[in-house]
């Protein structure tokens, strides 16, 4: 049995950062092509050049570039270089990450992509697909972890959790137990404690008995994610379409002043990038507000047939700034809250995104898993064109990469009906059913394709 990881990094939150990153690589929580979606051979290289040693490393293991040269390389060329190596399969994501050290990638890298890499599965919530003891095998590791590191105390954990929430989960053989030992320790004089509770039912046991939901929003991201600084906000970025950044769609703009803050007017110029802006919607998903830290409600005879008040809450303000971009799906209230909080994710970044690239990237990582994603983008095509009949098999049944290309056409096809000068298919007359995907418009030559 391999040796637990050890970190040498001076800061807790660091050293944190690092064990549970070898943990979800080693676990089997994250892949490491995952690792390289969120830091493409780009990132790495340009962050590493505060590292010329490591660098240069991995380019002579991973891209086989000549010792003698690979310091000479400029940054581009020395990340086109590492991503050749991985088109070509000269090198693998394993590869990378094995001669990327733990500690080095939370020394180079940015705390809230690696903290997006790690969580980004959604893992505490109970439909994200992840089987009951392997999410509280999860949480578990996360909060011993924040322990030992003491980024938590105990009483952080129970003050998280609640006792009022504790007492009414926990079943009536534990309560029992609780209470024997309470009564025993009370003649000794002594009171029960965090500790002491936790002697009665084990952490672990604990959880198996608390939603995980409640103790993601209540404890990691309350009292750990957010003040070691490992959420944030997003960054704005050029206008769609790449060759239009300033001559963007009234919808566009609309979509985008949801998001930024009003620039004046001779602050803004053609083709000049955006000012930072914060993101109503990653702040949505990656915070928490004391506002929606209420208690998870008692369970009764219908439990699970109503949403606890908070969610009620968050699910309400996400629909409000859907609506007001006009994206929110007509039957959104079938869709799941964390579907939901995606579907705003992605239209954080979607209709500023650069590319067409980026746009399908955009699209893919704000969905933690591939059902996710199909539910939501079933539910955007009928809204953005209700012409398609999303219950038809061919579109019900089809594949991730084909919804993705259905839903950029018809972003783009909305784009350029408000921008008439622009190029673009007429929209399909009222009534009509489609039974296929529609044809997506190329690359700037024009041509056209077909979903297969």
């Amino acid at each position: 049995m391999p040796e637990p990881f050890k970190s040498e990094l001076k800061t807790g939150a660091e050293r944190y950062l690092a064990k549970v990153m070898v943990s979800a690589l080693t676990d089997g929580w994250r892949k490491p092509e995952d690792f390289l979606r969120h830091f493409k051979p780009g990132d790495i290289v340009q962050r590493l050049e505060k590292a010329p040693d490591l660098r240069a490393a991995i380019l002579i293991k991973a891209a086989g570039v000549h010792e003698r040269i690979v310091r000479k390389k400029s940054t581009a060329s020395a990340s086109e270089d590492l991503r050749i190596a991985l088109d070509e399969g000269l090198t693998t994501p394993a590869d990378i990450v094995q001669l990327f050290p733990a500690d080095d990638r939370v020394r180079y890298l940015e705390r809230t992509k690696l903290w997006s890499f790690i969580t980004e599965e959604h893992f505490w919530a109970a439909d994200a697909g992840v089987p009951a003891a392997a999410a509280v095998g999860r949480m578990t590791f996360l909060l011993e972890t924040a322990l030992s590191e003491s980024l938590l105390s105990l009483q952080d954990v129970m003050d998280g959790i609640t006792f009022e929430t504790i007492s009414a989960r926990l079943p009536l053989k534990e309560l029992q137990r609780v209470v024997k030992f309470a009564l025993e320790a009370g003649r000794k004089k002594s009171p029960l404690t965090e500790d002491s509770l936790l002697e009665v039912v084990p952490l672990k046991d604990l959880l198996g008995h608390i939603p995980l939901d409640h103790v993601y929003k209540r404890v990691i991201l309350a009292k750990l994610a957010q003040p070691a600084g490992f959420v944030g906000s997003g960054v704005g970025e050029e206008a769609w379409p790449e060759d239009e950044p300033a001559d963007v769609g009234e919808e566009a703009v609309q979509a985008a002043s949801a998001q930024k803050e009003p620039e004046k007017a001779s602050d803004v110029k053609r083709g000049a990038p955006p000012k930072p802006a914060k993101t109503e919607a990653k702040e949505a998903e990656e915070t928490v507000t004391d506002d929606e830290l209420e208690e998870v409600p008692i369970p009764s005879g219908n439990a699970g047939s109503t949403r606890p008040p908070a969610e009620e809450e968050a699910r309400r303000k996400v629909a409000d700034r859907l609506a007001g971009i006009n994206r929110l799906p007509p039957r959104h209230n079938d869709l799941s809250t964390p579907i939901l909080l995606s579907i705003e994710s992605m239209y954080a970044e979607l209709l500023t995104a650069p590319t067409d690239e980026a746009r399908e990237m955009c699209i893919r990582d704000s969905f933690p898993n591939e059902a996710h994603l199909s539910t939501a983008l079933l539910a955007l095509i009928e809204l953005l064109d209700p012409s398609i009949d999303v219950n038809d098999p061919v579109i019900r049944d089809a594949d991730a990469e084909s919804l993705i290309k259905v839903v950029l056409f018809e972003e783009r096809r909305r784009y350029e009906q408000a921008n008439p000068s622009g190029r673009g298919p007429a929209a399909p007359p009222p009534g009509s059913k489609r039974s296929a995907p529609p044809p997506l418009p190329g690359g700037r030559n024009g041509d056209e394709k077909r979903i297969r």
